[in-house]
């Protein structure tokens, strides 16, 4: 009976432990503004470091963004416990004016899966 609630035990421990086991975000930032800046033949870029808080390597699987101006690229390697990444995101102002508001949306291995960047601005008509 003891080795019964023994084995018991420790197979919840085990479980328990497994579920709690999470890679997580910490971001410097989650939310860049550019400013104003006027219209060119060019993309903003921002990097948006990042460290694993989580006990387990992080993996991003994809990261959405909200347009075809908007761009992502990311570490495609796991980002171990306690390690940084970077998440670099752009904006193409070509032929742009006005102010935008654009979302990245990560999905990665924690809780919860999906979390999300913020880039802005405004774009002045460069006439």
């Amino acid at each position: 009976m003891k080795n019964t609630v023994k084995i018991i035990f420790f197979i919840l421990f085990v479980s328990f432990s497994q579920i709690f086991a999470q890679a997580d975000f910490k971001f410097e930032k989650t939310e860049f503004d550019f400013g104003t800046v006027t219209e060119k033949d060019d993309t903003l870029w921002v990097d948006f470091k990042f460290k694993n808080i989580g006990s387990e390597p992080l993996v991003i699987s994809e990261i959405k963004t909200a347009c075809e101006c908007t761009l992502a690229d990311w570490v495609k390697k796991p980002v171990m416990p306690g390690k940084e990444g970077i998440i670099k995101a752009g904006y193409k102002y070509k032929g742009k004016s006005g102010s935008y508001n654009k979302t990245l949306t990560i999905m990665a291995n924690t809780l919860p899966a999906v979390s999300q960047l913020v880039i802005k601005g405004v774009i002045l008509d460069k006439k």
